[in-house]
């Protein structure tokens, strides 16, 4: 390295030195500042004495004291050693990362001396993994000697890039962004200098910045002046900076002359607790070579210490010892040495059970997203509540979240007390001050840890929104004052389901969908009713079994089963495929209900004689059929149901959503609504993710629901609604359980309390035919059959037209218009007598609030929506 040959040149000149009558001849070798004391070299004591006004002692074996008894010492071995040059650890505060130096040519080095490191997951003693070039910080100039400040984040180090001239080392900075080191910079002036600043060591609080120069001693206390003057002097001293309230590095002092004498004084390590210094030195006597010294800040100047005390052996040899580091637990401490034995040049060691500095108490944690588990760089602020001082003022690493905090002692030396920790991140909310309490000691160093989970997310927030049922305005005493829900009034009613005579089929087959309901035997039919079927398509799709029991029943009827096709494709332009259809529809009939074959005619052609737009997908999907035709009333009349029914204050609710997770996050969000504990219904299209209200909801159940679509509730039991939120990590997050009351009233109730007005009856469906008013014989028919007699002169009677979505809004506004009003028409014309008679047309949207009566989805779901319904609501007479 061009700097060991730089100090080299500048040793061997500068000690040719004549100090009173004695010649000192001394030959040396440097690597970042670091002399290699050859076997047999000496220094002279009487020019120590007369340059440093200091005799130092003669050494000590303190092999044999207590304290030192069972000290081990151990090579690091070949992982981290090399036969090349290894040295100058340092090593964060929890024992787990060590820096060093090596000169090894391999695995990414840029040449020269580079840093390394390398991990213990267990801050094992021995055990490390292989050490990686930290090749954000290196340079193809000479790198070396550095100091890693307690939480691993900053790091100070040598280097002589960046200069021309000789013999000119300065340190340099870098902070750790994650796993990537950045900001790599020179220290700058007081600092550095044209001389040599080399070997640093951070103080635990960062304030204090120790360090190895040849500058002039410049310390207070020198009676003479003489040293101050002596401009020349060749050897290291251990200088400490101190940083300034902006950030800045402040004129550095020497440590005076307890610390420093006239020989070499370098690699400094100030150890966790702030107060006791590591350094080597060969001029406070040695066993041969650089001996590794510590003493302990008294305070309050910078050259307060106390006398320096040697380690012993085996840390200490007659070889060079130096470049020393300890965690905080002070268990174990790491060193340099080119003892006999080591893999070659210099070897990192490590001495066991040796006598720890002051006891040291460390704080760290990791902070982390509460949900995600993703670590996070947090600002983690630490206060000490009994003095109000903040200790602790940093980000933690980006990539692994953790902070590290070495805590001061107190006045008596005790370690401990009440500590408010709080955090701030970006994207997530603070961390509120929060109380660790340590249990004050003395007598032991220790490492508490405290980890900060943060949230980013508000909790998602679901809430019903519900109108205040008319009952209760006309009735308050009848509720609870608070009382939120839905109100369920049973009332007797007549439903009217005209059938749709026509099959369905798929493209390109002559089989019927698996929807419909289709018996496998003749048994099978036995008990069929359909007085069973609810008044929704579920009676559609018995068609053809209430078409079979009908035919079955009235043996004289006959029907004629007319196949069609789409003729949009080539396997759609067929008329067997049109026949095909029509006999299964036959076939079926036949075999499972047992009607003669003589009562069925089948027909084939292309397109129906009136056929859905056959260029639109909807239109194609409807001509690919099987109508029905009969003149017989017994075999088409409309399924006609008289119940109690139960009907809700409200048809719909709402719900208020707030989602809490981001939206970028979020995958998929439900409502899923409950009754009596179990799942009622579970509502998946809640619109755009940032909705933060929900589209309207009916209270009767929706399809998957374990209770059966189109029921309402049983009993009195509360309903709940709660928000599941799915991430896109598969994370569920539930939001609060809001509730509602249910409450329900008899028919016999409703008249003996005077709970309802008038009876509701809903004559539904009158079909049209695709794009046409026209009634047909049929309609007629069933207004005459069932709705004439059931309008009296006080029933209001409401007439309302829809159609399917095919078409544009204004033609289906005028289409369902025309078709209401022809119905209007009708009622007036054989009914005159009513309260009222209005008329009005829906379109394809549907009445405000509910949609469409049935999916668009589907062909015989648009065919239910060409309709017109009647509504006749007539008086109760309440005694």
């Amino acid at each position: 390295m061009k700097l060991l040959r730089m100090f080299r040149a500048l040793v061997a000149t500068a000690m040719l030195i004549t100090l009173g009558s004695v010649a000192v001849n001394e030959q040396a070798e440097a690597w970042v500042g670091m002399p290699q004391l050859q076997a047999g070299s000496h220094f002279s004591l009487s020019s120590v004495t007369a340059f440093h006004f200091y005799t130092p002692p003669p050494p000590v074996d303190t092999s044999k004291k207590s304290g030192y008894r069972n000290l081990v010492v151990k090579n690091l071995g070949p992982i981290v050693n090399t036969e090349k040059y290894d040295f100058a650890p340092t090593i964060t505060a929890d024992g787990r990362t060590m820096y060093f130096v090596s000169r090894r040519s391999d695995g990414g080095a840029l040449g020269g001396d580079d840093f390394w490191v390398t991990h213990s997951e267990d801050g094992n003693d021995t055990v490390w993994g292989p050490p990686t070039n930290v090749s954000q910080i290196n340079s193809p100039s000479g790198d070396g000697a550095a100091s890693i400040a307690a939480d691993g984040q900053t790091i100070y180090f040598a280097s002589d890039r960046n200069t021309t001239v000789k013999g000119d080392m300065n340190l340099w900075s870098a902070t750790l962004d994650g796993i990537n080191w950045k900001n790599v910079k020179e220290v700058g002036p007081p600092v550095n200098t044209t001389y040599f600043e080399s070997q640093p060591s951070i103080s635990p609080d960062g304030k204090r910045l120790f360090f190895a120069s040849n500058r002039p001693p410049n310390f207070p206390g020198d009676p003479s002046g003489k040293i101050a003057e002596d401009t020349k002097n060749p050897n290291l001293d251990i200088f400490v900076s101190h940083q300034l309230a902006d950030g800045r590095w402040g004129d550095p002092f020497n440590l005076g002359h307890t610390i420093n004498t006239a020989e070499y004084d370098g690699s400094p390590f100030i150890a966790t607790d702030g107060a006791t210094l590591y350094f080597a030195s060969k001029g406070h006597g040695s066993f041969g070579g650089l001996d590794i010294f510590r003493s302990e800040w008294k305070g309050p100047s910078d050259t307060d210490w106390t006398a320096p005390e040697q380690l012993p052996a085996p840390i200490n040899t007659k070889f060079n010892d130096m470049f020393l580091t300890i965690p905080a637990s002070g268990n174990v401490l790491f060193f340099t040495s080119d003892r006999d034995g080591g893999s070659g040049g210099l070897d990192i060691y490590v001495a066991t059970n040796p006598p720890p500095p002051k006891n040291t108490l460390v704080l760290r944690g990791t902070c982390y997203d509460v949900n995600s588990k993703e670590k996070l760089g947090a600002h983690v602020v630490i206060r000490d509540e009994q003095t109000g001082d903040t200790v602790y003022n940093k980000v933690a690493n980006s990539a692994t979240g953790e902070f590290l905090a070495v805590l001061s002692s107190n006045a008596k030396g005790e370690l401990g007390g009440s500590f408010l920790v709080t955090a701030t991140e970006a994207n997530h909310f603070p961390y509120p001050p929060t109380a660790v309490r340590i249990p004050m000691r003395s007598d032991t160093s220790r490492i508490i840890t405290h980890d900060i989970p943060m949230n980013n997310e508000e909790p998602p927030i679901v809430k019903w929104v519900t109108k205040t049922p008319e009952i209760m305005k006309k009735y308050p005493d009848k509720f609870p004052k608070d009382f939120k829900g839905v109100i369920i009034k049973e009332q007797a009613t007549i439903e009217l389901f005209t059938l749709l005579p026509m099959i369905f089929f798929d493209q390109a087959t002559g089989s019927m969908p698996g929807r419909y309901v289709l018996y496998h035997t003749p048994a099978e039919t036995q008990g069929f009713s359909e007085d069973t079927l609810s008044a929704t398509l579920n009676a559609y799709y018995n068609y053809l079994n209430i078409i079979g029991l009908r035919m079955r029943n009235t043996p004289a009827a006959v029907i004629t089963l007319t196949g069609c096709n789409s003729q949009d494709a080539a396997n759609e332009k067929s008329l067997d495929l049109s026949r095909q259809r029509a006999e299964s529809v036959k076939k079926y009939l036949v075999d499972i209900w047992g009607i003669q074959p003589n009562r069925i005619s089948v027909e084939a052609r292309n397109l129906p004689e009136n056929p859905t737009l056959p260029t639109s997908p909807e239109g194609i999907a409807e001509n690919r059929r099987v109508e029905l035709a009969c003149d017989s009333w017994e075999i088409i009349h409309p399924v006609l149901h008289k119940q109690n029914v139960k009907v809700p204050d409200f048809r719909n609710v709402k719900f208020h959503m707030v989602n809490g997770l981001r939206e970028d996050i979020i995958k998929k969000r439900e409502l899923v609504i409950s009754y009596m504990g179990k799942p009622y219904a579970t509502l998946t299209d809640l619109g755009k993710l940032s909705a933060t209200e929900s589209p309207d909801w009916n209270w009767r159940t929706g399809e998957g629901s374990s209770f059966g679509v189109g029921k309402l509730p049983e009993g009195e039991d509360k309903m709940t609604v709660q928000m599941r939120l799915t991430d896109k990590s598969g994370r569920e997050v539930l939001s609060n359980v809001d509730e509602v009351s249910v409450k329900q009233f008899s028919q016999t109730q409703v008249v003996a309390e005077h709970l309802a007005d008038k009876t509701v009856e809903t004559y539904n469906l009158i079909l049209f035919k695709y794009n046409t008013a026209d009634m047909g014989k049929w309609n007629h028919k069933i207004l005459d059959t069932y709705v004439y007699e059931r309008i009296q002169p006080n029933s209001d009677v409401a007439v309302n037209g829809f159609t399917d979505i095919l078409g544009t809004d204004d033609y289906n506004d005028r289409l369902s218009a025309n078709r209401a009003n022809a119905v209007r028409a009708d009622i007036a014309q054989h009914r005159s007598k009513s309260a009222t008679l209005i008329a009005k047309g829906y379109g394809k949207k549907g009445l405000p609030g509910t949609g469409p009566l049935y999916p668009n989805s589907l062909p015989e779901g648009r065919y239910y929506n060409r309709t017109v319904q009647v509504l006749v609501g007539t008086p109760i007479n309440n005694p």
